[in-house]
């Protein structure tokens, strides 16, 4: 590969991940904060905000897939960020905007409520536009320029990013939100929004330096298509796809609360096992460093095991460690609750190697005219699982039902398992540099 200048290629693509990364994790840790300082005591608001989010993504996910295969990269990656940019901006403005309004006396205005929708549809498109540059960077920049030997390794430093920035992008968050004098109750967002705005420039020129100087071959382009025929939804194609048992296999994983920054299960162990937040707030910062472990054990096991034998073990492993702890969990005992708490930490690190063997997978065996609309595909799938999840978790009529939920994690998990050791067992097709190395 080709150094430029400044940074390698490899490297570039990084810097632009952390500067996207830590913007997104900051603005999406405070906006719910910000809804509750206009509409103080309404969680609703925040709740029925994101649902609009999650449910506008889940509709046009599809399109945006078909989209990016039938535009040249440059023209992707410029829609993917500019249309977050213009989104946060948007955002910002509605903000105020209604904000300024509540505080004149407007609560319950007809303007209030178009100006909520306006604010979450503004919401759906920066989710669009972070899919989008996240398609484009991780299942198709990558795996064209970064050599195939050197796949897993940058993957595990993407994994680190998105780990890093998880966990350290809200405390200086929360820390820029603290600052809110009484004229301008939402000055910290205002500087959270200013900070993801800046971070979009570079990362954009990042981008657009790394696709015109890298002697990257012009993508084979499907078929230019009608708006029409974009926003046409048709995903029999994409089901029928091999791939999709491995997509499935994921999304699978994403109908469990058994995670320590889920909110379901975070409410569970304040209400019911009345846990101290503090507690709760050290097994959400330990579940991220766990996920850390896992960029280390998923390479290692790789060069010894090959990419499908370390992606099974990780698998497993998460399996294993869960049915542990829910086992301890369903005896009821004192210490049940830390003993799963514990096995839920462990399996992090199955949790994690396993997606760093998933996103790799589709990186190689999807071929290039389909890698918007197969990656799109398992946004669209990881989405709708969270929104059963939450649909499942608001029919529960007490919190100590909360358990149904817990054991049928467990299910989604081992059923992950079985699919995806059905899948992996079928296929032939060679993953170049995949293989285990002889020591």
């Amino acid at each position: 590969m080709k150094v430029q200048s400044l940074f390698r290629i490899e490297t570039q693509l990084l810097l632009g991940r952390l500067l996207t990364r830590s913007g997104d994790q900051a603005w999406d840790f405070v906006v719910p904060f910000a809804l509750l300082v206009i509409f103080p005591g309404k969680l609703q608001v925040a709740a029925f905000y994101y649902l609009i989010v999650k449910i506008g993504t889940v509709v046009l996910t599809p399109s945006s897939g078909k989209w990016i295969d039938t535009h040249p990269r440059i023209q992707v990656v410029k829609w993917g960020v500019w249309l977050q940019f213009f989104a946060i901006l948007a955002g910002m403005v509605f903000f105020g905007m209604l904000d300024s309004l509540v505080r004149d006396g407007g609560r319950e205005s007809w303007l209030s409520v178009a100006l909520f929708f306006v604010l979450a549809s503004s919401g759906v498109m920066a989710s669009l536009g972070s899919q989008i540059t996240d398609i484009s960077v991780g299942n198709d920049l990558a795996p064209s320029l970064v050599a195939p030997e050197k796949l897993t390794q940058f993957n595990s430093w993407l994994r680190r990013i998105d780990l890093a920035t998880e966990v350290g992008a809200p405390i200086l968050a929360g820390t820029l939100f603290a600052f809110h004098p009484a004229e301008f109750p939402l000055a910290g967002l205002f500087l959270i929004g200013l900070w993801n705005l800046i971070s979009f420039v570079p990362e954009y020129f990042l981008l657009k330096n790394v696709i015109q100087k890298s002697e990257l071959k012009v993508k084979v382009l499907a078929q230019m298509q009608s708006w029409r025929e974009t926003f046409q939804i048709n995903l029999r194609s994409s089901f029928a796809d091999p791939i999709f048992w491995l997509i499935l296999s994921y999304a699978l994983l994403w109908l469990s609360v058994l995670s320590p920054h889920g909110v379901l299960l975070a409410a569970y162990l304040k209400d019911e096992m009345r846990l101290p937040e503090a507690e709760i707030g050290l097994f959400r910062g330990l579940g991220a460093l766990f996920g850390l472990i896992s960029t280390v054990s998923f390479p290692y096991l790789v060069r010894r095991l090959g990419l499908i034998t370390s992606s099974r073990w990780h698998l497993g492993f998460q399996g294993l460690t869960l049915t542990i702890g829910i086992i301890a969990f369903a005896m009821g005992s004192a210490a049940s609750v830390y003993i799963l708490l514990g096995c839920i930490l462990l399996s992090r690190v199955g949790l994690y190697g396993f997606s760093n063997g998933e996103f790799e997978l589709r990186q190689r065996l999807i071929p290039e005219g389909r890698r918007g609309e197969l990656n799109s595909l398992s946004s669209l799938t990881t989405t709708s699982a969270t929104l059963i999840l939450f649909a499942a978790g608001s029919l529960l009529p007490r919190t100590e039902d909360f358990k149904y939920l817990v054991y049928l994690s467990l299910v989604a998990v081992l059923v992950a398992n079985v699919v995806f050791i059905k899948w992996s067992s079928r296929q032939r097709a060679p993953l170049r540099s995949a293989e285990p190395v002889e020591s």
